[in-house]
Formats: structure tokens, C-alpha cells, sequence
């Protein structure tokens, strides 16, 4: 772990080693995507990166290798994207639903910082502005994902985003 720390490894580099087939080449479309759009991921952790824009979070992209609770298996990549409370007319019916397919209970992120009413129109008892994971995500829930972060940039853009605040594990 010392040493990645000191390498602080490119995504592309590590993606070619843990990834194969279709996993790889979704995970380096969304790569070049995000470079595209000068949301270039920084190293965070091991086999993970964060995404941010104009010190904002966008999203976390983690690859198989990275911390245990991120549940990956070999060959595995995950896009944990950060959202806002959009309205329902933000996203097509077709991504809607694969949104609320990947919600999960606020517990993955131990804790809301930053509570949301609802996902697109769509109420959740619980949620939050990390509840959705896009585990190895397929060439279409990659689209959704790239609408999910044009969406947190223009809220970033507009003023209209709060700043994700930790909460440290003994606050929660």
C-alpha cells in the first residue's frame, strides 16, 4: 500500500491489469469520457479514484483490489457516482430505472452527510448523494452514469450542489 501511495497509479494502468473483456473496455470508455470532460480521476486509495469538479465529488471509481467493503471479486469495477435531489424530468424513463436498480441503503457510505428526499421522483426511506453503485456496469449503465455526472457538473456549475462533509465512524 506504501508504495501505490508514492506511484499514486494512472486509472488506465491498473484497469489493463485487472480488468478483461467487456468490463475493461466499458471501464476505459468511461475513463476517456471523464478526461474528455477535464473530470480527471485522482488516486484516492488502493484500486480506487475519486472524480471531482471544482472541489466537489462527482463520483468514486473503485476497481477489484480495492477496500473488502467494496465487495469486488476479481475482474470487477464499480462506479459510485454522487447525486443531487434532480427532478424527474432530468433523466429518461429507461435510466430512471436503472438508477433505482443500483440504490442502495445509505449504510454503504456509514452514514448520511448529505440526505436526499428522493431519486428522481422516487421516494427511498433511505438515501443519500452516494446511495447509487453501478457494479460492473455495461455499455448502457455506463450512458446513465455520464448523464448522472452532467447533471452533479451542471449543479456544481449552477451553485446548486452542497459540499459532501465526512462523518467520522465514531459520529455516526
Amino acid at each position: 500500500m506504501s508504495e501505490l501511495k508514492k506511484v499514486k497509479p494512472a486509472i488506465e494502468d491498473v484497469i489493463h491489469d485487472v480488468l478483461s473483456g467487456d468490463a475493461k473496455e466499458n471501464a476505459l470508455h468511461f475513463i476517456a469520457y471523464l478526461r474528455e470532460n477535464k473530470l480527471n480521476p485522482a488516486w484516492a486509495a488502493t484500486n480506487a479514484w475519486k472524480v471531482s469538479s471544482k472541489t466537489f465529488n462527482v463520483c468514486f471509481i473503485r476497481l477489484h483490489g480495492s477496500a473488502e467493503y467494496n465487495n469486488l471479486e476479481p475482474g470487477e469495477w464499480r462506479i459510485n457516482p454522487f447525486i443531487g435531489e434532480y427532478e424527474s424530468t432530468m433523466l429518461p424513463n429507461e435510466m430512471k430505472e436503472i438508477v433505482w436498480a443500483n440504490k442502495n441503503n445509505c449504510q454503504t457510505c456509514g452514514g448520511c452527510a448529505l440526505p436526499v428526499g428522493s431519486i428522481f421522483g422516487k421516494k427511498f426511506p433511505t438515501s443519500c448523494e452516494c446511495s447509487i453503485s453501478f457494479k460492473n456496469p455495461n455499455a448502457e449503465v455506463v450512458e446513465c452514469a455520464k448523464k448522472l455526472i452532467e447533471l452533479r457538473r451542471d449543479a456544481i456549475k449552477a451553485g446548486a450542489t452542497k459540499k459532501h462533509v465526512y462523518i467520522a465512524v465514531k459520529n455516526r
